[in-house]
């Protein structure tokens, strides 16, 4: 996989003309998956950050699955966030071994916690995606990042950079910058891994 190129600049045009095209749409997605996920902080206790785990693993499934189907020329209901649940036991394993590995990782001195976060960083995608059990998922995410993971992690700089600006724009801007970073971490990955269809680095008109 070492010939593979990430390209950021063509990551974030995907995700910024994205956004413009569906912008109620993409906006709305952004909204509901902030609400929803931010309600456990709203208690107090041990228990509502369990409740947390378990509403960001029933949540990726829908939102990813919103996002690959975009990516391959569909434009899902925004309902399909909340209809996901085949996945479930699977996402929300590997979202646990990904905190576990990259805690550990970041014991080691912070720089093999880094490295291990980019190396397994499309695990979920994958599970979503292709199915694929949570052991097959890290081994696949590990072969996909292999020789890139300077670009990635250059790519991971810019997100997070998106995301700050988001921030600085009194705060509301965060519901237009995640759209952006997640539709362009998929253009990534689809860029990466072998897609089921044929996929534009624009997105084409769709009928709804």
């Amino acid at each position: 996989m070492a010939t593979n190129i990430v390209d950021s600049g063509k990551a974030f045009r995907y995700g910024w003309e994205s956004l413009k095209k569906d912008f109620w749409y993409f906006i709305g997605i952004s909204v509901l998956y902030l609400v929803i996920t931010n309600l456990p902080s709203s208690g107090k206790g041990n228990s509502l950050g369990i409740l947390g785990i378990f509403i960001s693993a029933w949540l990726a499934g829908g939102l990813y699955r919103i996002l690959l189907d975009y990516k391959d020329g569909k434009k899902p209901e925004i309902t399909v966030l909340f209809t996901q649940f085949k996945q479930f036991w699977r996402i929300l394993l590997g979202m646990l071994l990904l905190l576990l590995i990259v805690a550990g990782g970041f014991i080691l001195f912070i720089v093999p916690g880094i490295i291990l976060a980019i190396k397994y960083q499309f695990t979920i995608l994958l599970i979503i995606d292709k199915d694929m059990q949570v052991m097959d998922a890290l081994r696949a995410s590990g072969e996909m990042t292999k020789g890139i993971k300077s670009q990635l992690f250059m790519f991971g700089l810019t997100a997070i950079g998106v995301m700050i600006l988001g921030f600085i724009a009194l705060g509301v801007g965060v519901i237009v910058a995640m759209p952006v970073v997640w539709l362009a971490q998929v253009w990534v990955y689809r860029s990466l891994a072998a897609p089921a269809v044929p996929t534009p680095d624009v997105p084409t008109p769709i009928k709804v």
